[in-house]
């Protein structure tokens, strides 16, 4: 269960009993070590073709505000990827660009993209260095028509010249460079040492609490959402980093939106037909609204779907079904969601 989620991150600078939450503002980024990001986390790996360093992730950051690199200078990365919102937008099902033209699916959050193996939520990307330029080319996005535009308006910024040059050498503004440098910046936003980390990995007892822990056992068994979100070996990321049908989809557009194939529609295969990439798990309780669509507004009304088997598509996973939870076993599983929740990657 629970394979779409992606959403939204408030900023919110407290505790509520016991579980960390996370404070985001436009600040420095913390430089992440790569070998050991965080608790919980697995080590961050840098394709062969692309760079890691402070000054290129400083570059990426600059990159990712700019609102130059949209064709009207309206919008930035950051404008649907909102720090303060954990990298997401969370008043908005759908994202929204240039023109207001609304998207076709929910904003997906950043924090620990650099441990995913595909991007989107179709999957038809295997790199965030092969996905950085798509956003600022789309035309429901950032609207440019070519890359040379985006990037004559990048060399014609004296600070840019310089940033790229101690980055990269001479003549380094190219269109590989900037995806190197958005791809970094994205890599630095890890987010783990969450009270599960604690509570599995140093056997802090306390810091999930007793309805935390029920949770995590109805996780691990009864609500069989280990199945997707797999919870095996250092480094968990809850998710399989493989596509599902659960229903999502299906429901959606029997209830008016538009039909979404999702991986059907790269993969062109029958069995693919409104599947959905397996998100990450950590942060979820954060980031809302959820699913590919953002159809569902809260962690309650997601376990509530899959307690329910989902829908009645007839390329629904064999492995949904009823779940037979009662309404306690709900709350103690969202709970457990929300221990979940990580460390900031930027400085407060």
């Amino acid at each position: 269960m629970f394979y779409y989620w992606a959403g939204h991150l408030r900023a919110i600078s407290f505790s509520v009993t016991g579980i960390i939450l996370l404070n985001f503002s436009v600040a420095d980024i913390v430089f992440p070590d790569i070998e050991d990001p965080g608790l919980g986390l697995p080590p961050i790996l840098v394709p062969e073709h692309s760079k890691l360093s402070k000054s290129i992730v400083k570059l990426g950051e600059k990159l990712f505000f700019d609102k130059s690199l949209s064709r009207d200078g309206s919008i930035s990365c950051a404008t649907c990827h909102v720090p303060d919102q954990g990298f997401t937008q969370n008043d908005k099902p759908k994202s929204i660009g240039i023109d207001d033209k609304i998207g076709r699916r929910n904003t997906p959050t950043l924090l620990n993209v650099a441990f995913a193996e595909s991007l989107f939520s179709d999957g038809r990307s295997s790199s965030l260095e092969e996905q950085a330029w798509q956003p600022i080319l789309a035309e429901d996005e950032m609207g440019n028509l070519s890359v040379s535009e985006v990037l004559d308006r990048i060399s014609a910024d004296n600070k840019y010249q310089n940033m790229f040059k101690g980055s990269f050498g001479e003549k380094s503004i190219n269109k590989n460079n900037v995806a190197v440098a958005l791809s970094a910046y994205q890599r630095s936003l890890v987010s783990g040492g969450s009270a599960y980390d604690r509570w599995y990995y140093e056997s802090e007892a306390d810091a999930m609490g007793p309805s935390a822990q029920r949770g995590y056992q109805l996780f691990a068994g009864q609500a069989q959402c280990w199945q997707c979100h797999q919870i095996a070996g250092p480094g968990v990321l809850f998710n399989d980093n493989l596509f599902h049908n659960t229903g999502v989809s299906f429901r959606s557009h029997k209830l008016g939106l538009s039909e979404d194939l999702g991986r059907y529609e790269i993969t062109k295969l029958e069995y693919d037909k409104r599947s959905f990439k397996t998100p990450t798990l950590r942060n979820v309780a954060l980031t809302a609204p959820y699913m590919h669509d953002g159809s569902l507004s809260t962690l309650e009304e997601v376990v509530k779907f899959y307690n329910n088997g989902g829908s009645d598509d007839p390329l629904l996973s064999p492995i949904m079904g009823s779940l037979n939870l009662s309404e306690n076993d709900i709350k103690d599983i969202v709970k457990f969601l929300h221990a979940l929740n990580g460390d900031s990657p930027v400085k407060d």
